[in-house]
């Protein structure tokens, strides 16, 4: 016989506005889940059944838990029931369906999950005999109300190539519901969303078969769909070939109706109190120690009474061992009137008559947790452990707290040294699924981190301004200098004037075209500027028109007397309107270039 396994989620609000916050979602997962390995529910095997919701349920954890669910953890014979309940919405661009998790952006759907990815990941690789989806999803987005056909129609999302895949195979269904959209809005029942309500209600008795007692997938969709309105009345997509039950004792499946599902290649009335919604959820880094801290509340007389076991096999108890269970009795009711002080002076009291009280200090550590003291409530943990180092719930316990101080490696190894002890503790699942979307959280915060450029100044500050100045007047200081040593010191050699004219021009020119091309206009307005200078110069007018009379006389007469430096001084004509025109034109040409390229706008 086969076995069930559940993955239940749940979301209510979300990092995105785009998808409004849901009331219900997280409610009627828990309430599924609840009902799923209650004894006077499913019945379903509490290890065999996890819970996500909040802000735990990222789309990185949830793809990966379903895949593995579907692919690593089923066999031949099993079934295998996932159930959502959050947003859902259609890709703009190619129209595909993708269920919206905690991080998920509207806008970038590869933040969501893939429906027909996940689909043929999960349902086409998995062995296991039955594999059903149940969507209860809020429909968002222009483009699914453009598809439909009916005001409340989940074929958009599920499309034609899921569609045509599930109809080509058997025992590969997809339930939709819908939770609203912009028609109408999330509507609930008695605390639950009326879908998850009603079929809860359904599954406790009124959809089952009067023969057998069995609740199959096929009886509880025709109750649901005689029992709801148009807004939550489901659609079935897929072949139920061989019965899929819920509820019951399942049926031997076949080897052929396991190999049939395989799914081929896809292209791009009143509930009974205890399936009642359980109380609010705290913070997420608190829900797991609290968790432990509320499950364990009503163990106490056996927990206390095993450690005193007589030699007859019969259970006796001192006077001492008495008062101590007495006052751990009364912590436990302080901690369920939400008195956490007084129950750890009960506590502390109980500790006194019996400090190795394995009970005691679990139930400390339980209440210093719950009001984030986690290292001390550790340290009680930890002397457990030394007591007994194979209490179950000792090494929960640790793991829950090292998950709130952030250590999550060492917290994972904890919760699983804790399933080994004790492998159907549904709150130790609990703890473990609490850790994994840390992890995953984590690693994706950490990831982001990696992505994020350092903001890089912006160029073309006052620093690169007047360093491109300087040079400019450096480039203009170098050439007058090399026009001056012929005339003024003719002896000196000729390549040395050289050498220093056309340094200072390169210097121009480089300095022009790449500040221009760099920076723009405000480069290439200095530019204007040092060849007005040459310009004047070369006119004569005010800086040349101070030395006018040397150049009358003291040079006039020097080229009489030494015809040699005639052709330096025309150099000086030569140099100076180079000076002038091509730095002029270089400059142009590179703030034309730089603005055709667009490089100033890319290193904004």
């Amino acid at each position: 016989m086969g076995r069930r396994l559940g993955l239940v989620i749940g979301v209510n609000s979300y990092q995105d506005g785009a998808f409004q916050s849901l009331q219900y979602a997280e409610t009627d997962a828990r309430a599924i889940a609840q009902w799923l390995v209650n004894t006077q529910g499913g019945d379903w095997s509490p290890s065999d059944v996890q819970l996500v919701q909040g802000a735990y349920a990222t789309s990185e954890l949830v793809e990966t838990l379903i895949t593995q669910l579907c692919v690593n953890v089923a066999g031949p014979g099993d079934l295998v029931f996932v159930y959502f309940a959050g947003h859902a919405f259609l890709d703009d661009v190619n129209g595909e369906g993708y269920l919206a998790l905690a991080n998920t952006r509207f806008q970038q759907p590869n933040m969501g999950i893939h429906l027909p990815t996940l689909t043929q990941q999960s349902m086409g690789r998995s062995r296991a005999a039955h594999v059903v989806f149940m969507l209860d999803c809020f429909q968002t987005g222009q483009l699914w109300s453009k598809r439909r056909v009916s005001p409340f129609d989940n074929r958009p999302l599920i499309g034609p190539n899921i569609l045509n895949a599930l109809q080509q195979t058997g025992d590969r269904l997809i339930l939709c519901a819908c939770r609203g959209n912009e028609f109408a809005q999330e509507a609930g029942e008695r605390n639950l969303g009326v879908f998850a309500y009603q079929a809860i209600l359904g599954l406790c008795g009124p959809a089952s078969d009067p023969a057998s007692g069995q609740i199959t997938l096929q009886r509880l969709h025709a109750f649901l769909f005689s029992s709801l309105g148009e807004q939550q009345r489901p659609q079935l997509f897929g072949q139920e070939r061989t019965p899929l039950v819920l509820v019951g004792e399942m049926p031997a499946t076949p080897i052929a109706a396991q190999q049939s599902g395989q799914l081929p290649h896809i292209q791009s009335g009143q509930l009974p109190a205890a399936f009642s919604p359980g109380v609010p959820q705290s913070s997420p880094r608190q829900t797991a120690s609290q968790g432990l801290l509320m499950g364990q509340a009503a163990q106490g007389a056996a927990a206390t009474a095993q450690l005193s076991p007589s030699t007859t096999g019969q259970l006796k108890f001192s006077a001492a061992e008495q008062q101590c269970d007495m006052l751990l009795r009364q912590a436990r009711q302080s901690i369920q009137l939400q008195n956490p002080a007084e129950a750890f002076n009960y506590v502390e009291q109980a500790l006194v008559i019996a400090p190795t009280n394995a009970t005691a200090l679990i139930l400390k550590g339980q209440i210093l947790g719950s009001v984030g003291r986690y290292q001390e409530a550790l340290n009680e943990v930890e002397q457990v452990l030394r007591i007994d180092s194979n209490n179950a719930l000792g090494w929960s316990m640790r793991a829950a707290l090292l998950s709130n101080m952030g250590q999550y490696q060492m917290a994972l190894q904890a919760v699983e040294h804790s399933l080994e002890l004790d492998p159907n503790n549904p709150e130790t699942y609990s703890v473990k699924t609490s850790i994994m979307g840390q992890i995953a959280s984590y690693q994706s915060q950490s990831n982001s981190k990696k992505l994020i450029v350092p903001p890089r100044k912006k160029p073309g500050g006052a620093a690169s301004f007047f360093i491109g100045m300087g040079l400019q007047f450096l480039g203009l200081a170098l050439g007058i200098a090399g026009l001056a040593l012929p005339i003024l010191l003719p002896r000196l050699p000729l390549a040395l004037a050289l050498a220093l004219q056309s340094l200072g021009l390169a210097i121009l020119c480089v300095n022009a075209a790449r500040g221009s091309y760099l920076y723009g206009f405000s480069r290439f307005f200095l530019t204007i500027f040092t060849c007005g200078i040459t310009a004047a110069m070369l006119g004569g007018g005010a800086f040349f028109g101070g030395v006018n009379k040397i150049g009358t006389g003291r040079v006039y007469g020097m080229i009489l007397h030494h015809p040699a430096i005639l052709v330096p001084s025309l150099f000086v004509g030569l140099w100076l309107a180079a000076a002038t025109a091509i730095p002029l034109l270089l400059g142009l040409f590179g703030l034309i270039g730089g603005l055709i390229v667009g490089v100033r706008r890319k290193k904004r």
